[in-house]
């Protein structure tokens, strides 16, 4: 009998009843959910928070572009009234002409060397040293050209060779004359890239040239 009442004590202060215990099940499924829902929103609240992170950063860069292209047009603006076709300080022999990379410097082949030659000129290095101020602080591609007249007697063989290495005479006087080497490269075309079509001896000097393209990017 003693044994009987001490596990009813027990159980009236352990057991619980099976409403109670339905209510407690209830009540921590809610917890659970809710839960659930919080955690969710953590997730939700963090995904804004990169969308609005990302938004932020394109706007950033939309800003900066923004500024970058009124620079650029002040640049292309002061360079077309130093040397724009009408202005009074054009370089003789030096166009400045749009590209679809930027825009380029365009020296005439006469005015940088003599016939068949790679060596620059006494005028061709005056010539460059007049542009090298408006050079600084961009990224360069020094590109040759020649015209459609076959090499006979040369050491160079091919147009194509003798278009790489006036390019590269272009380059070396502009890195010794204080462009950093980094931001210059070369190309050469040869004939293959002519600025005007036609074989008559104004086509032809014409397309006997170098190019300096300036970079947009």
């Amino acid at each position: 009998m003693k044994h009987i009442m001490m596990i009813m004590a027990l159980c009236a202060a352990s057991c619980v009843s099976p409403e109670a215990h339905r209510a407690l099940q209830r009540k921590n499924e809610v917890l659970a959910i809710e839960n659930d829902e919080l955690r969710q929103g953590m997730r939700d609240l963090a995904a804004r928070a990169e969308r609005l992170e990302a938004e932020n950063q394109d706007l950033g860069a939309r800003a900066a572009d923004a500024e970058w292209i009124k620079q650029q047009k002040k640049k292309i603006g002061d360079l077309l009234a130093r040397y724009g076709e009408s202005s009074p300080t054009k370089v003789q022999g030096v166009e400045l002409v749009p590209t679809t990379e930027g825009y380029a410097f365009r020296v005439a082949g006469g005015v940088l060397f003599e016939p068949g030659q790679n060596t620059l000129s006494d005028g061709g290095k005056r010539t460059l040293k007049e542009l090298v101020e408006s050079l600084q602080g961009r990224r360069l591609r020094v590109e040759g050209h020649t015209d459609d007249t076959p090499i006979v007697r040369s050491r160079w063989g091919t147009n194509l060779r003798l278009s790489v290495e006036r390019a590269m005479s272009v380059a070396d006087y502009l890195i010794a004359s204080g462009i950093p080497q980094q931001q210059v490269s070369v190309a050469g075309y040869g004939e293959f890239r002519p600025a005007v079509e036609g074989s008559t001896e104004e086509a032809r000097k014409t397309n006997r040239r170098v190019e300096i393209l300036m970079l947009e990017r």
